[in-house]
């Protein structure tokens, strides 16, 4: 058989073209089962990305990190996702050092990190998810690592390791076939993924040269050749600083299809070449399938007894910007080729514009920044964005960072690392869509395999979408065996620092789990479940689930500060050590010697996070004297407070405040313990000598816990109730108290105000991050602005703004100015 040329072959048949709007599913069609087990697939599995925003991409010890989640609809691209909590874990050598739950609000949050002096320099992987994406693999998490140095490292050695070249060889479509031309895609890199610059040929048998070759970027290249039946083909390349290296070519098959894609060549079509030899099958047809983040673009069939075909794909069919997957199925609906490309629509990129007003600022000049946002057809777009000012001096702009859009349309739908990723969302590089069709034919789709899909094998998510916090657990006997069949009931009573009384309720499962859902807490906060089985009894032990802590992959890419330039990077760790030196003296001039001095005013009370009201009505305090041979908090009480009536004994009293009275009745008050309601029979078993006080609040002191403060509170402050206090060491039958995260309490950026005279601006300003702005927002007009004052820095700074419109369109853009 006689070579198939792809530059030289004539092609005949035009593979029929059947949109996903016109296009009728039958059973009976491979094709149409295919794309309606991916729809099945999709509804079962949708997918959700999230891409983080920094201020800047390294820092030192004792700043903070700045930074915004951006939450999206893995198919859509829209901000208005199933998902109500982020995590955001801080990771170290494979451990999860600290996470932060996040609560976003239209698919963004904020948070930061404090980065303490005490922190050790090196590299950080800073990772974040959502409970669902932990049904699919990390890949699918967003992850980035942060360099962190240390101003009083005294002496920092260049980390010196020799190259170690890996060459992978990646034929289009999957496969090489005997007497195709096949192109063959190359990827060059040394042992931490990096790419390396190589040249190379193909030989054939070892001794006839086929081909020559050479890499275009970052290690990335291709070439064609045609194979031949009983030969063997080895690659040879050879860097700058390793030796020869000499690859195998992976074996041709004597029959087959290969899939050629023109994605360069032909502004209005995509164009796909299918040769094939495995004619033999009369009368069956071969399927061609795109798709684009589930969504089926172009389906179409071509005769199984043709040796080659076409198939033009028009672009004005792609949804939006993105990765096409175009799938080549045999006769019998099995995948046999397949290729990535980068598929373009002008309408999903945001163009972003961000101008200072002057090109040059004094130090300490106030700055304005004006945003203007518009689509692809010049109209004004409302949307959200993120904004930050670096000193150009101190942090040096790494080629091709990753953003959110190079991020969302790119690298969440791919395996693997990938090198500067930004570099091919740049239009300043004109030759970046060529070199994003080699990457992408060196890269592996990460979201699913069509053999899974066309099987059916759905796994069964183990992780639910999140609305809220969820705090879960086992309910089993003291000695850890499971209950007999008995209804469990649990009651949670969580309290937020400074917020109010939470109080839920659910029912075990018949294996003791239980769990808490769409919870709305903020801050450190304390927990207090309660179990109780069948008819009182207690005798219960319940153990509360840690937070998510998925397993961490460990990163490749090295800490290496030699790749910065030597001067600007000395400028930031001097500029780093003086500012922290400055924040070190602020601490000691803080913690001073006064001279003695008298104050005539009434002693304020001590700020206690246990307590949400003000001053309380009546405080009963228990010394020793008060509380001798008493057996419970009710009997401390009896009488010494007025207008609180308590009758009983044992177990059994009954409370009443002066006053507190409905249409049904008697309304007794709400118990609180350090902060969270309790019920009275709790109450009565507290030890009295663990009580420091009691509160009473009545009436309108009350009103602060709402309705059910309509009886008055009565609050207990125990002596080891304190924030400090470990109450896991307790052992209390039925009962569990720990502390828990909430959503975190978002800081404000420190954004000193220069045309002020305020005592703290007569103190030098080295910040490397200049200004930092996660709300900023365009209005019906596109257009957003944002003001700040210079730092004392001489030198160019650089603006970085990315953002969304919440409608699956995103945009980024960059700007520098110079203060002299």
């Amino acid at each position: 058989m006689s070579a198939i040329r792809l530059l030289s072959v004539r092609i005949r048949i035009l593979l029929p073209c059947l949109f996903l709007t016109a296009f009728v599913l039958l059973n009976e069609d491979p094709v149409s089962s295919s794309i309606a087990k991916l729809n099945k697939y999709i509804r079962a599995l949708p997918p959700e990305k999230v891409y983080i925003h920094f201020d800047k991409s390294y820092y030192s010890a004792g700043e903070t990190i700045w930074f915004k989640t951006y939450l999206f609809d893995g198919s859509t691209h829209d901000t208005d996702t199933l998902s109500q909590v982020v995590y955001v874990d801080f990771i170290s050598n494979g451990k999860i050092l600290a996470q932060k739950q996040l609560r976003p609000d239209e698919g963004t949050a904020t948070g930061d990190w404090f980065l303490a002096d005490t922190l050790k320099e090196g590299i950080y992987q800073i990772r974040a998810y959502t409970n669902w994406m932990r049904n699919f693999d990390e890949d699918f998490f967003f992850s980035k690592d942060i360099r962190v140095y240390h101003p009083d490292t005294k002496e920092r050695q260049p980390t010196r390791i020799s190259e170690q070249l890996d060459l992978t060889l990646f034929p289009e479509g999957g496969e090489l076939v005997d007497e195709v031309e096949c192109r063959v895609g190359v990827k060059a890199a040394d042992q931490f993924g990096r790419g390396v610059d190589v040249e190379g040929f193909v030989l054939e048998n070892e001794k006839d040269t086929v081909t020559a070759f050479k890499s275009e970027h970052l290690g990335l290249g291709r070439f064609q050749f045609v194979p031949h039946n009983g030969r063997s083909y080895t690659v040879v390349v050879s860097s700058k600083n390793s030796p020869m290296k000499r690859v195998p070519m992976p074996a041709s098959k004597p029959k087959g299809q290969v899939l050629i894609v023109d994605n360069i060549s032909n502004k209005d079509n995509i164009r796909v070449f299918v040769f094939n030899t495995a004619t033999e099958e009369s009368g069956k047809e071969l399927s061609l399938v795109a798709q684009m983040r589930g969504q089926v673009v172009f389906a179409g069939k071509g005769s199984a007894a043709k040796k080659s075909f076409v198939a033009n794909i028009p672009r004005t069919r792609m949804p939006a910007d993105g990765i096409l997957q175009i799938t080549l199925f045999s006769p019998a609906g099995e995948p046999v080729a397949e290729r990535l490309i980068f598929a373009r629509n002008a309408g999903s990129q945001l163009k972003v514009a961000v101008k200072p007003s002057a090109a040059t600022y004094a130090p300490r000049e106030k700055v304005t920044l004006d945003l203007e946002v518009k689509d692809a057809a010049g109209k004004p777009v409302i949307g959200d964005f993120s904004l930050a000012v670096t000193d150009g001096g101190q942090v040096m702009a790494e080629p091709g960072t990753e953003t959110l859009v190079s991020s969302l349309l790119m690298s969440s739908d791919l395996k693997g690392y990938i090198e500067q990723p930004g570099y091919y969302f740049d239009p300043e590089n004109t030759n970046a869509f060529l070199h994003l069709d080699f990457l992408l034919m060196t890269q592996g789709w990460r979201r699913f395999t069509w053999q899974k899909v066309l099987r059916e094998e759905i796994p069964e998510p183990q992780f639910l979408f999140e609305r809220g916090l969820t705090l879960s657990g086992t309910v089993t006997r003291p000695n850890g065996r499971p209950l007999e069949k008995k209804e469990v009931n649990l009651t949670l009573m969580a309290n937020e620092i400074g917020g109010q009384p939470v109080i839920d309720a659910t029912q075990a499962e018949a294996n003791g789990r239980f769990g808490f859902y769409n919870l709305i807490l903020r801050d450190s906060v304390r927990v207090m479940v309660q179990a109780v089985a069948g008819k009182g009894d207690k005798n219960l032990k319940v153990t509360l689930d840690p937070g998510p802590r998925p397993a961490v992959r460990v990163t490749r890419i090295p800490f290496n500060p030699v790749e910065f330039n030597a001067e600007e990077f000395t400028r930031f760790m001097d500029r780093s050590a003086d500012w922290l030196a400055i924040q070190r003296k602020m601490q000691l001039d803080k913690a001073k010697t006064l001279k003695e001095i008298t104050v005539k005013a009434k002693k304020q009370e001590e700020s206690d996070s246990r307590k949400i009201y003000g001053r309380a009505d009546a405080t009963v305090k228990f010394d020793q004297m008060m509380t001798s041979g008493a057996m419970s908090i009710f009997q401390v009480l009896q009488g010494r407070v007025a207008g609180v009536y308590i009758t009983g004994s044992g177990m059994d009293y009954t409370v009443q405040i002066r006053g507190a009275v409905n249409f049904n009745g008697v309304v007794e008050p709400l118990f609180v313990l350090d902060g969270m309601p309790v019920d009275k029979a709790l109450v009565a078993t507290l030890p009295v000598a663990d009580v420091d006080y009691v509160d009473i609040l009545k009436g309108a002191s009350a009103a602060i816990y709402g309705s059910r403060g309509a009886g008055g509170v009565i609050s207990i402050l125990t002596k080891r109730g304190g924030n400090s206090y470990d109450w896991s060491k307790e052992v209390i039958p039925g009962q569990v108290i720990a502390y828990r995260s909430g959503y975190i309490k978002v800081k404000e950026f420190y954004a000193p105000d220069y045309g002020s005279q305020a005592p703290e601006n007569g103190r030098p300003d080295f910040r490397s991050t200049v200004y930092w702005n996660p709300s900023v927002r365009t209005d019906q007009n596109g257009k957003a602005t944002v003001t700040f004052w210079n730092t004392d820095n001489r030198a160019m700074m650089r603006v970085q703004v990315e953002g969304t419109s919440g409608d699956g369109r995103v945009g980024a853009a960059g700007a520098t100015y110079v203060v002299r």
